[in-house]
């Protein structure tokens, strides 16, 4: 693996690729969630920036920008369409010709196996929650590390764990739409069944190439320093971080958590000593941290467990406008800064949060290489007649943020690459595609999806420029 600082910017399969049933590739829980009566916004996927189309074209601006990685994803859906686990040549095609574009222009890549995306027939046993669901990852995972092998030299297993399985079943914004924190917890367990059991395939075949799983969020905090205060912290950071992280890097889980989450009466009867094994057993290389925003937390005095999220983007800057809540009863429920500036979708924009995150990452676990896969900021960004758009909004956020993120690595944290989110514009699940993060403009009115780079593309391509000595 190369040593060189890893500079670059970031996509999902289903946000970018379009193509969305062509070379045998079979429907993904967000295929059949778009197509449903459940999407009632009509907007989908299907086509999006059509990634699938222009490959050699993105990879190549991304290359000119001076970006030497690009993180993707895989489709499940492409690699092994159907239940009855035949594999799709073509789907293992299409990944080939990104690699031999990235490996043409000199970029690295950084590869992650499911990024929100389930095959739609694990979606109909049971999604997450599939008591084989482990077992059918580990074999698409094998597929795809055997076919790729050293080609792909950071391997990925999911994309945020945490907020896939919190949107899934706490707030129930994305497929299978639920609200259950039983269900939610079997998801969880079962995640970090898939990541040992993948990485167990993978140290099977004795790859040069490294292996881990990206986190979504940062460690909570709070704004007072009592202990109150420090307890719904903790508990936070049970419910959003420590049941990934924990098993992932030290192969098992804190006895602690066991307990609080029984004391919640979920039924853990799901929990196999075996897997405990497997967990205990195949650790990850490095992890991926995505920073957008701080997880700030309060003692729970509502009484409520209650979940929300603004995929309207309509938030107007007051003080009580557009908030995302999440709260469980006993243990924690969300704080707000009335200081602190939040974005249209009432996130709060917050650069040190970077240096706090990547901080506490190496105090709890010491040394562990950091890639920070994903930092970005949404807009409604507004082009000129030739396309052009002036993200000032977005320099300022990147800027902000990487001043903190660099800041930990002269610290002492272990990071060894930044992606921006995203490469190009996309698709943002349910925010649809006024919500735009790319450096990229991708015009959605051009059949041809013209591709235009913003303001922000020329600024990445000079900081990264500024700062070849990493």
């Amino acid at each position: 693996m190369t040593e060189q600082f890893l500079w670059g910017s970031a996509t999902a399969a289903y946000q970018c690729e379009g193509a969305w049933n062509e070379d045998g590739k079979g429907a993904s829980i967000w295929d059949e969630f778009c197509h449903s009566d459940k999407n009632t916004t009509g907007i989908t996927g299907d086509v999006s920036c059509d990634f699938y189309h222009h490959v050699e074209e993105d990879i190549r601006m991304l290359a000119e920008g001076g970006q030497n990685t690009f993180r993707f994803s895989i489709s499940w859906s492409r690699i092994v369409p159907k239940a009855d686990r035949v594999v799709n040549e073509k789907g293992l095609a299409f990944y080939d010709r990104v690699l031999d574009a990235c490996e043409k222009y000199h970029v690295v890549p950084n590869v992650t196996l499911v990024h929100y995306d389930l095959p739609d027939y694990i979606g109909a046993q049971g999604g997450w929650c599939y008591p084989g669901v482990a077992d059918e990852f580990a074999y698409y995972a094998a597929v795809v590390f055997r076919h790729y092998g050293d080609r792909i030299p950071l391997y990925v297993t999911i994309n945020e764990p945490n907020h896939n399985a919190y949107c899934n079943y706490c707030v129930g914004n994305y497929p299978p739409n639920e609200t259950n924190l039983q269900h939610y917890c079997q998801c969880a367990y079962n995640m970090a069944v898939c990541t040992a059991k993948a990485i167990r395939e993978f140290r099977k075949l004795g790859l040069k190439a490294q292996i881990g799983v990206v986190q979504g969020c940062g460690p909570a905090t709070a704004l007072l320093d009592t202990p109150d205060y420090q307890e719904a912290v903790k508990y936070c950071n049970y419910f959003c971080n420590d049941w990934i992280l924990d098993p992932a890097i030290k192969g098992e889980y804190d006895p602690q958590l066991i307990a609080a989450v029984q004391s919640r009466g979920i039924d853990l009867s799901f929990v196999k000593e075996e897997d405990l094994a497997v967990m205990k057993d195949n650790t990850i290389d490095f992890l991926g941290q995505n920073i957008y925003s701080r997880m700030l937390v309060k003692p729970n005095t509502s009484g409520i467990t209650a979940f929300t999220v603004n995929n309207a983007g309509n938030n107007d800057g007051s003080a009580q406008a557009a908030r995302e809540t999440r709260a469980i009863a006993g243990w924690f429920e969300s704080d707000r800064d009335p200081n602190t500036k939040l974005n249209h979708w009432g996130r709060e924009i917050f650069p040190e949060c970077a240096y706090n995150t990547l901080m506490e990452r190496k105090r709890r676990y010491g040394d562990i290489p950091i890639y920070v896969t994903e930092n970005g900021h949404g807009c409604y960004d507004v082009a000129d007649e030739n396309g052009f758009v002036e993200d000032d909004e977005r320099i300022e956020f990147l800027s902000n943020y990487l001043h903190y993120i660099l800041k930990a690595k002269q610290d002492g944290v272990n990071v060894k690459g930044y992606y921006v989110w995203s490469t190009m514009d996309l698709y943002s699940w349910i925010n649809g595609y006024k919500k735009r993060y790319g450096l990229v403009r991708v015009d959605y009115d051009d059949p041809a999806r013209k591709r235009t780079p913003k303001k922000s593309y020329y600024w990445y391509k000079q900081f990264i420029q500024d700062h070849q000595d990493l």
